[in-house]
């Protein structure tokens, strides 16, 4: 009989609009060789005519533009489309063509009688289970009524939900009907060629005894199995059952697999004539949870605050699903660590400390106060000082942790035995790292197993190099505020807060990440160009890579660079554990080296010489000298308690800066072995570009350089573009709870004086230069004034350039706060909406002293000109 609906299929090629996705997905298998049962197909032009014919496309266009049934009503909804198609007309012709068909094959055996819609087994959407099969059908009446329900399920409420959460378009969608001989099955099930919940190097195998049907509806619980891809051992998930069918059949789903060139997921049965594939369709990628997202952000937890202050500058901007997967366990576990040293392990269980959302990194605000309220003497609101500059609600009650002298002697006793020992760690760390990165391993004819194991000791180094990070930091806050309170106590709090920073300014010299790297590359600039005027007229010539020019003088040249280029690869990475090195942008390394060739000085501050101005200032007031009359001291032991807490303040932010120093010096070393990585997946084809690394998470990478493909080309294109629109979204609100898009912005100080927090003293008059970003600093002229969002070490190159820093972010003890104070620069951080504010070329006069921003106006110049006069 010659069909003008249907069509057998036997591999002779057919288009998913005829015959629908699954049945297309067949019709190659069979065209492949392999086992199928015997199947034909009623065509989408079947199901076409059939609602045309039968007057249903306006009931179809009102389910079409129609809300969603409530939850409630999803069965008898079901129900009423079901009712509209079962009693349908049907012409004649159409109806004669379909029992026919069916009856060629009842002669043979029950058949099965599935759904195939042109929308369907797409890799972004398989719709698995959504539409109807029928199973054991055994008269040319059941299947006819099959038939139509198949077409009814077209626009079931669940499938129409589907489609609308997957923005797939309704226009032209309709569904053809496989007619398939029964398996005559002992066992059935579902194999998924890449294990889509556990490892990419594994199969996995989900069988029942019998059909397979109620296993794909998820009626019954399967026998679990995962296959090694490479060796096909098997283990079984809890269960004793042994199939002997396995191994085959794992060679079957990796044939299928080769043959699609993608991973799939493969309903199979086994008979008594062997193995028998009844579909196959391509593992369904998930889909973004949210608008910026790209699988990676964290689901926040009710009623907690998160906040992106003190963790921007250890993740600055936005992490991508590579950085964070490495970065972010290491720096909860930190976290964690911390909280056990200092006495409070059950703070916070459950609830993640380190959270992304948008693709950048925040803390948990919510838990880190917790954390501080269960230390006796401890309070929120100096968490909340310490990582966001201010208190969110200075007239609101803070509560303090309860706890009596005693204690609060053991707390105390407690952090000083954690505290006492950080020093050492840290020079045993700044041992072990120098070790491994003059080591320089040619990793490329590393077997891959040898390589992952050598990145696998370099990572165990930066676990516990984030941990010492971490608590260093913590000391350090400790100490300094209470430098600050001691100093508020005797000369006043603004005295104390400006006297703190005087101190501790200045001793960071080689320790600070930025500033010891400028040390570094000055003290090349002096033994190579500072008596060489070739060499200068080459750097100030400027330019972002001045490498040719300088290469052209010679052998001073050459020599000149190879001594840069040992350095820049002994710095590591710029800002981030495993992230861009200095070596890949170097750009800011020539900034550097041209500051030092057009005489900017940015030599470091003596803290010595503050201390002793301080002394002096409190030795000469009659209060001072009063009370140690009245106290009867012969020794002043004030001053000793000054210069112990001076020393500490100083000496906990040495151990902070050389831990981070440390540990992006060690993350120049994993990046090598990334970079590795990259390459030999570009060499295998797994991936286009060795920048397209960034996009896996550290996992899947590890599994793809083994011969694995978890992730497949959609996927990335997809993470791509979240990563792109995080991005274009810009910086995070202060402090927000769950989704970040839903706070209100802040609204941008517009009159002539903006406030902030005083983080580096003095006072300067320059012009403004907005920067969005690091790369944009190249457009930084001498003097003028940085107004940034954020900064991290890797903008220390623009501050030897620049005369003052303003700043959207930042606490006292932030990478720009130390820098400034540092090089001397006047700076104001916190100071809401800046960059929104204040345009480039604007004239601002920067109190680093007072924390105000004043942007100098027309009227002003005309004023001064006239006093001038």
């Amino acid at each position: 009989m010659d069909y003008q609906f249907a069509q057998f299929l036997e591999g002779h090629g057919s288009v998913a609009t005829d015959v629908g996705g699954k049945a297309s997905s067949l019709d190659r298998l069979v065209a492949d060789g392999f086992p199928v049962p015997r199947a034909a197909v009623i065509t989408s032009r079947a199901y076409q005519s059939f609602v045309s014919e039968a007057g249903l496309e306006p009931f179809l266009k009102d389910l079409q533009h129609g809300p969603l049934p409530a939850a409630d009503r999803i069965a008898a909804e079901n129900s009423r489309v079901e009712a509209e198609f079962l009693r349908a007309p049907m012409a004649g012709e159409l109806e004669d063509e379909i029992l026919a068909l069916v009856g060629d094959f009842l002669a043979e055996a029950p058949i099965a009688v599935r759904s195939s819609a042109t929308a369907e087994d797409m890799v972004h959407a398989s719709f698995a289970g959504q539409y109807e099969t029928y199973l054991g059908i055994k008269t040319r009446e059941e299947a006819l009524v099959a038939v139509r329900k198949c077409w009814a399920s077209l626009w079931s409420p669940q499938v129409r939900s589907y489609r609308r959460r997957e923005s797939i378009d309704e226009t032209d969608i309709a569904m053809a009907v496989i007619i398939q001989s029964m398996a005559d099955a002992t066992w059935a099930g579902v194999m998924f060629t890449r294990d889509p919940q556990g490892s990419a190097l594994d199969m996995k195998v989900e069988a029942v005894p019998g059909l397979g049907d109620d296993l794909v509806s998820g009626r019954v619980t399967p026998h679990g199995f995962v296959i090694d891809r490479r060796t096909l051992a098997i283990r079984s998930r809890g269960e004793k059952t042994k199939l002997g069918f396995l191994e085959d059949l794992a060679r079957l789903g990796l044939r299928i697999e080769h043959r699609a060139a993608a991973p799939q997921d493969i309903e199979w049965a086994m008979t008594r004539k062997g193995l028998r594939v009844l579909q196959a369709r391509p593992i369904t990628v998930s889909r973004p949870l949210a608008v910026h997202d790209d699988g990676f952000d964290t689901t926040p937890t009710s009623g907690d605050e998160y906040t992106p202050r003190g963790v921007a500058e250890m993740l600055p901007g936005v992490v991508s699903p590579l950085l964070w997967s490495i970065n972010a366990p290491m720096l909860e576990d930190a976290f964690r660590s911390l909280f056990a040293t200092i006495g409070v392990p059950g703070v916070g269980q459950g609830r993640r400390i380190v959270g992304r959302f948008r693709g950048r990194a925040t803390l948990n605000l919510s838990v880190l106060r917790e954390a501080a309220t269960s230390i006796p003497g401890g309070s929120g609101a100096e968490v909340e000082r310490q990582y966001l500059g201010h208190v969110l609600d200075p007239e609101a009650e803070q509560p303090i942790a309860s706890g009596g002298p005693l204690a609060r002697a053991r707390a105390g006793v407690r952090n000083w035995r954690a505290n006492r020992v950080l020093a050492d760690e840290v020079d045993l760390i700044k041992q072990a790292v120098h070790g491994v990165a003059h080591l320089e391993i040619d990793l490329s004819p590393l077997p891959v197993q040898r390589l992952l194991r050598y990145r696998s000791r370099v990572r165990d180094l930066a676990w516990r190099i984030y941990a010492t990070e971490v608590a260093s930091s913590s000391a350090a806050a400790a100490a300094y505020r209470a430098l600050e309170v001691q100093i508020g106590r005797w000369l006043g709090e603004e005295a104390g807060v400006e006297w703190a920073q005087r101190l501790t300014g200045g001793a960071l010299a080689e320790a600070s990440v930025g500033a010891g790297r400028v040390n570094l590359l000055r003290s090349i600039y002096q033994r190579h160009v500072a008596d060489t005027p070739t060499l200068q007229a080459a750097l100030v010539r400027g330019g972002t890579e001045p490498r040719e020019r300088i290469e052209a003088l010679g052998q001073s040249g050459v020599a000149f660079l190879d001594e840069v280029d040992h350095c820049v690869r002994a710095f590591g990475a710029q800002a981030v554990y495993a992230g861009r090195t200095w070596k890949e942008d170097m750009v800011g390394v020539w900034s550097q080296l041209g500051s030092f060739a057009k005489d900017v000085d940015r030599g470091a501050t003596d803290n010595e010489d503050a201390l002793a101005e301080l002394i002096a200032l409190l030795k000469a007031s009659p209060r001072w000298r009063f009370k140690r009359v009245i106290t009867g001291q012969l020794i002043d032991m004030r001053l000793r308690m000054l210069r112990r807490m001076v020393g500490e303040a100083t000496l906990y932010l040495r151990c902070r800066e050389e831990s981070k120093s440390s540990l992006l010096v060690l993350g120049g070393v994993e990046r090598k072995v990334i970079f590795e990585m990259a390459d030999r997946l570009v060499a295998s084809g797994h991936i286009v570009y060795s920048s397209d690394a960034e996009l896996f998470s550290d996992g899947e990478l590890e599994q793809m350089v083994q011969g694995a493909e978890p992730v497949f080309s959609q996927e990335l294109e997809r993470r791509r573009r979240a990563f792109n629109r995080a991005r274009d979204a810009g910086p995070l609100p202060e402090v927000f709870q769950g989704d970040p898009d839903t706070v209100t912005p802040a609204n941008v100080q517009t009159g002539p004086v903006m406030q902030g927090w005083a983080a580096s003293p003095g006072v300067v008059r320059a012009r403004a230069r907005v920067l969005d970003s690091l790369e944009a600093g190249t457009e930084l002229e001498p003097g003028e004034i940085i107004v940034a969002h954020s900064t991290d070490p890797s903008w220390t190159p623009l501050f030897l350039v620049a005369g003052g820093i303003v700043l959207e972010e930042g606490g006292p003890l932030s990478h720009a706060a130390i820098v400034a104070r540092e090089f001397g620069l006047p700076a104001v951080l916190n100071v809401a909406e800046a960059t929104h504010a204040i345009k480039t070329g604007e004239d601002l006069i920067v109190d680093g002293t007072g924390g105000e921003v004043r942007r100098v106006t027309i009227s002003e110049e005309t004023e001064a000109e006239g006093e001038d006069d």
